[in-house]
C-alpha cells in the first residue's frame, strides 16, 4: 500500500499541509517523532495525538491512507502490545498473575507511540512529493560541500530510492498476478521442481527490477535540471505567512510539551 502508486504516498491536493515548504514539514515531522517516543506520561502523550489529529483532519480528503497503514501495523501492534500485558511485571489484572495492569497500561503506551510516529511520517509522505523531500534534504546536507562532500549526488540517490519504491511494489503486485493466472497449470510435482520454478520467477522479477532501476537512473541522468534542484528551494528566511506561523505553532507544541511534564 506505501508503493501503491508511481507517486508512492504521495496524494495530490490542495491543504495546508501541501503549501508548507517541504523543510518545514521534514522538521516538523522529526520534532513530532521524537516527543512522541519521549513522552513520560499520558498528558504529554494525549497532546501530540491532539496535535496529529487536527493535521490529519486537515487533508481529511486524502487520510484514508493513514489508517490504512494503521490496519497493515495491526499484528506487529498486537503483538507488541501482548508482549507487554503478558510479561511485564507489576499489579496483576482480574487476580491473573499472568495477566500485568501495569503492562497493560505500557503496551497501549507504546502502541500509541508508534501509531503517532506513523501516523506524524505518513503526512509527510501523503503531502510532500519524492522530488521536494529530494529537494529539502539536499538543502540540509548542502553546507557539507564545505568539506568536500557531493550533497548533489546525494540527492540523487535519494530521489532515485524514493522514486524506485512504488516500482518495486508494482513488479511485485504484477508477479502474484502473473502467477495467478497461471495457477491452473499443474505445480510441479518434486520439491525440486517447485524451487526451480521459484527461482525461476524471482530471476524475471530481479531482470525487470534492474531494467526499470537503469530506466530511473538514465532518466535522473538525462535530467540537466537534477543538479539544480537544490536551488530551486527559496531561503529559509523570509519564509512565506504559512510556513513562519506552522513554524511558531511547532515551538508552541514544544513549549506545551514541557509545561504539561
Amino acid at each position: 500500500m506505501i508503493a501503491s502508486a508511481e507517486t508512492g504516498l504521495y496524494q495530490q491536493a490542495e491543504t495546508i499541509l501541501h503549501r508548507l515548504d517541504p523543510r518545514v514539514k521534514v522538521l516538523s515531522c522529526l520534532v513530532l517523532v521524537v516527543l512522541s517516543f519521549g513522552a513520560a506520561g499520558w498528558m504529554q502523550l494525549l497532546s501530540i495525538i491532539t496535535i496529529v489529529a487536527l493535521a490529519v483532519w486537515s487533508i481529511k480528503p486524502v487520510s484514508q491512507r493513514i489508517f490504512r497503514l494503521f490496519w497493515l501495523l495491526r499484528w506487529f501492534l498486537l503483538f507488541t502490545f501482548l508482549l507487554h500485558l503478558l510479561l511485564s511485571p507489576g499489579r496483576t489484572l482480574w487476580g491473573l498473575s499472568w495477566l500485568s495492569f501495569d503492562g497493560l497500561l505500557s503496551g497501549a503506551f507504546v502502541c500509541l507511540q508508534m501509531l503517532l510516529a506513523v501516523a506524524v511520517s505518513a503526512l509527510l509522505g501523503i503531502t510532500t512529493t519524492t522530488e521536494s523531500l529530494s529537494q529539502a534534504f539536499g538543502w540540509f546536507v548542502r553546507p557539507l560541500r564545505w568539506l568536500g562532500c557531493r550533497t548533489g549526488e546525494w540527492q540523487k540517490i535519494l530521489l532515485l530510492s524514493l522514486d524506485f519504491i512504488p516500482v518495486v511494489h508494482a513488479e511485485i503486485l504484477a508477479s502474484g498476478q502473473a502467477e495467478s493466472r497461471s495457477s491452473d497449470r499443474l505445480a510441479p510435482a518434486t520439491s525440486q521442481g517447485r524451487f526451480a520454478a521459484w527461482g525461476k520467477r524471482l530471476h524475471d522479477l530481479i531482470f525487470r527490477l534492474v531494467d526499470r532501476g537503469d530506466e530511473i537512473a538514465h532518466r535522473l541522468t538525462l535530467d540537466d535540471t537534477a543538479a539544480l534542484r537544490p536551488s530551486v528551494l527559496p531561503a529559509f528566511l523570509p519564509m512565506a505567512l504559512l510556513d513562519q506561523l506552522f513554524s511558531m505553532a511547532v515551538c508552541l507544541v514544544i513549549l506545551s510539551y514541557w509545561l504539561v511534564s
